[in-house]
């Protein structure tokens, strides 16, 4: 077993989007604005992928590659994510210092998940959509030892309507190497 020594967590603003543009993003719960760049919110980041599209997602992790003088590793990747109306994760695939990937899916393979339930608080259930958050767990089987930064790639397609994406951040656990 591996002792976790640090763990992170990095919210949905912080996902990248890589194919911008209204060719690939349409607007996002009627708010035209977010047409080709997608919906930021404060719980949660949306995205309306077009039919037929595939899209990338990039969360960049903050990565520690060495602690008190000892080098570090990573253990595992988790994302807290949603899919609706026809959208589905393509493959989820996680970068180290930008050139080596990682398949934490096969392609067009939806990761396992666990649903995590969200009940607002009454007074603030308006504000609220429904929610079906899923939390997808990826353990890497040796951890990896680290040299450069990381990031998780998600790759998200809507292949027979424009279908909703939404990302509520997504968490890395480390340990010494």
């Amino acid at each position: 077993m591996t002792d976790i020594v640090e763990r992170i967590w990095v919210p949905s603003a912080s996902v990248a989007l890589q194919e911008r543009g209204a060719d690939f993003i349409a607007p996002v719960d009627q708010a035209d604005w977010s047409e080709g760049n997608g919906f930021y919110r404060g719980f949660f980041t949306a995205f309306r992928v077009r039919q037929g599209k595939d899209v990338w997602f990039h969360f960049p992790i903050p990565t520690p590659v060495e602690r008190d003088g000892q080098r570090m590793a990573l253990a595992s990747v988790s994302l807290l994510w949603e899919v609706l109306d026809g959208a589905y994760l393509t493959w989820v695939v996680l970068q180290h210092g930008g050139a080596e990937r990682m398949p934490l899916t096969e392609r067009m393979t939806s990761p396992p998940y666990t649903e995590i339930p969200f009940e607002p608080p009454e007074q603030w259930r308006v504000y609220y959509p429904d929610m079906q958050r899923r939390l997808s767990e990826f353990t890497l089987p040796t951890p990896l030892q680290l040299q450069f930064g990381l990031q998780l790639s998600v790759g998200v397609n809507a292949p027979e309507t424009d279908g909703t994406v939404r990302f509520y951040g997504a968490g890395a656990a480390f340990c010494r190497a």
